[in-house]
């Protein structure tokens, strides 16, 4: 049977068919329900994977606030169940508020006085990985390396002080570079701990430091979004790195580490007295380590990570993966039936016109092509109004996120994966008229002609 029949024959069925406008509807509310729910939901969940892998999302902090810290503090408190380690993250530099006076970017250069620059400079807590898209890890490279963010602005221009459409400098480009920075303002302003007096109290102290010049090359890319360590101003550096940048600062200021007759030199020598982090194995463990180590063993902590997740992105995350893909299953669920039953109702209100398409020569298979094309004509003709608006939502969806502020970039859907999901909505639309009329095809080969025409 020629394709043109079918079309033909597929039309004039589908016209008769009571269903079809339902089916047409529903199938195009599924495709853009797969597409656009499912590809939110994938995206808000690799957003909240990312949250609760990142090293600073399980981050808690200790302090010697109420009492100094004993190297059997840390034993005790590493061998809970939910502790994945302890580190020491003593420095003057994490988070700080850093110049780039030159770079080895000619361009760059001229872009960084016109507007003006701040960066901050992190080092790695001990035992922390981040992954590059392009170049080296920090593990890989010499000291005074430093990785940059995937999308880099370091400008101060007042414009664009809403944060909004920012034009980021790709951090790939960048790679190769070299950064000479300096501490902004009078220098370095850090705080830290002097030794416990006779009542074991700890107290607390800020000091500000001039700053030295340091020189750090570009080594490779790290992905930065809002939800993971890092923002479009941070550079990270070793945990090496970063204690030799602090120990040139301190020996600057004229503190002589290696004699100790310091107040610096000591807060620097004296583990008992530094900061740390409490690494838990699960974002949700936080509390739990906290009730140990703050009411059980008297110790300063904070069961509040480093990094922070707002409220909209978990509600986000909660709608698209519950009640989007619960709309989503509901859908197809219906669209389902309604094609499962759609096949048995063409097949039983068309069964004259079959017996008599075999009473003029028509074979089974054709006939059964014939139905396999109809239901076939009207699922794609829906699919691809539905593909059509879907495409059109995620691209505006696209479009404004990726034009919007730093946070609203983690939003963006992969095209990729925009097509995986179309590709399973199509398939969804041919296998299930295919297989039903396949569950049929005995039903439709045990008819007759006279049966069918009524004739006795």
């Amino acid at each position: 049977m020629k394709l043109r029949y079918l079309h033909f024959l597929s039309k004039s069925n589908i016209k008769g068919n009571k269903n079809s406008g339902a089916i047409s509807v529903l199938l195009c509310i599924l495709v853009v329900s797969i597409t656009v729910v499912f590809c939110f939901s994938v995206t808000m969940t690799g957003i909240m994977n990312a949250y609760n892998y990142d090293y600073r999302a399980r981050a808690m902090r200790l302090s010697p606030a109420l009492r100094a810290i004993t190297h059997e503090d840390i034993k005790l408190i590493e061998q809970h169940e939910h502790v994945e380690r302890v580190v020491d993250v003593t420095n003057v530099i994490n988070s700080h508020s850093f110049n780039i006076i030159d770079t080895s970017d000619e361009s760059l250069d001229a872009e960084l006085i016109a507007k003006g620059n701040n960066v901050s400079i992190d080092g790695l807590y001990p035992g922390e990985k981040k992954t590059v898209i392009k170049g080296k890890t920090l593990d890989e490279a010499p000291n005074f390396s430093c990785i940059v963010p995937s999308v880099f602005y370091p400008f101060e221009d007042a414009s664009d002080s809403d944060f909004e459409d920012l034009d980021y400098i790709d951090g790939r480009s960048l790679i190769g570079e070299t950064f000479t920075v300096k501490a902004g303002a009078d220098g370095f302003f850090f705080s830290y701990w002097n030794l416990p007096t006779d009542d074991g109290m700890c107290s607390f102290a800020e000091k500000t430091l001039p700053s030295p010049e340091y020189t750090l090359t570009v080594v490779g890319t790290y992905p930065c979004t809002y939800s993971t360590s890092g923002s479009y101003m941070s550079l990270f550096v070793s945990a090496e790195t970063a204690k030799q940048i602090s120990e040139m600062a301190l020996e600057y200021a004229g503190v002589d580490l290696e004699a100790n007759n310091h107040y610096l030199a000591q807060w620097w020598n004296e583990p008992s007295i530094h900061s740390y982090r409490i690494i838990a194995d699960d974002v949700d463990n936080m509390y739990e380590i906290y009730e140990f180590t703050h009411n059980e063993m008297g110790l300063d902590t904070s069961s509040e990570g480093d990094l922070f997740l707002d409220d909209t992105t978990k509600l986000m995350s909660i709608l698209f993966t519950t009640a989007g893909t619960f709309i989503t299953l509901a859908v197809l669920f219906v669209s389902a039936i309604l094609l499962v039953q759609s096949s048995v109702n063409s097949m039983r209100e068309r069964k004259g016109i079959i017996g008599l398409m075999k009473a003029i020569g028509y074979k089974n298979y054709q006939i059964f092509l014939s139905l396999i094309y109809e239901q076939l004509y009207l699922t794609l003709r829906a699919s691809f109004a539905g593909a059509a608006i879907s495409a059109v939502i995620v691209f505006v969806a696209n479009y404004r996120f990726s034009h919007g502020s730093f946070k609203q970039l983690q939003y963006v859907i992969d095209w990729k994966l925009y097509f995986i999901f179309l590709g399973v909505a199509f398939l969804i639309a041919v296998i299930i008229p295919l297989v039903t009329q396949l569950l049929l095809l005995r039903k439709l080969t045990e008819i007759s002609p006279k049966e069918a025409m009524g004739v006795h």
